[in-house]
């Protein structure tokens, strides 16, 4: 089933070009690097029929991971981790809560929206992960309430971490939908690439430290 799902997310994604490929002009990334390929998953909320098919392509991911056996709370990352967290926590039916990038400078001067109480289990979902990076802020508000973080949710992996993050020596599961190999496969069977650009892609990919281009993942 897993597979499955991985190829239809792929689908989906290519679709609705929430991930797209440009190899004659490329795509200028916040880093300075001009990149063949972009991925942006944020483009979901606006397509209601595929958005229904991956959050239930999600739902069954988490209630299938081992590591989510007893979720008490989820929690989207800000911003684009927010629609997901709402749409899966709505049909799992556990409470909502969603963490600021920072801390408001007013008011509270709270980083955390809604409740996360101490000793929770703690989903954290996002729409994608890269390096890792973004996601230690969303962890260290989380550990900080004293709640337990059990697995992150992102809806594509990049493949830099492949299964989990490591986090004060303790590794984080990373449940996903799709990876590169996954779309990458997709695009080539629907011909939406030729080998020459698969293969150029590829390269890129491998260049800024993917790993997961190979079949399994």
């Amino acid at each position: 089933m897993g597979s499955k799902i991985s190829s239809k997310t792929a689908k989906i994604l290519i679709e609705t070009k929430c991930v797209d490929f440009s190899l004659k002009k490329k795509f200028l990334l916040t880093s300075g690097k001009k990149s063949p390929i972009y991925c942006d998953c944020r483009r979901l909320i606006s397509f209601p029929e595929q958005r229904k098919k991956i959050i239930n392509y999600a739902v069954e991911k988490i209630n299938n991971d081992r590591t989510c056996k007893n979720i008490h709370n989820i929690a989207g990352g800000e911003s684009a981790g927010i629609p997901f967290a709402s749409f899966i926590s709505q049909k799992m039916d556990l409470p909502l809560s969603y963490i600021r990038k920072e801390k408001k400078k007013f008011g509270k001067n709270s980083q955390i929206e809604g409740i996360i109480k101490p000793s929770q289990n703690v989903l954290l979902v996002e729409d994608l992960m890269t390096d890792g990076g973004s996601k230690m802020k969303f962890i260290e508000s989380i550990l900080k309430v004293k709640a337990k973080i059990k697995a992150i949710f992102v809806i594509f992996n990049y493949g830099i971490n492949i299964d989990f993050l490591e986090v004060n020596r303790k590794k984080i599961n990373i449940i996903y939908l799709a990876t590169w190999h996954d779309v990458l496969n997709e695009s080539t069977i629907s011909k939406k690439l030729s080998d020459k650009d698969k293969n150029e892609i590829i390269k890129f990919l491998r260049s800024v430290g993917v790993k997961n281009l190979e079949p399994g993942y």
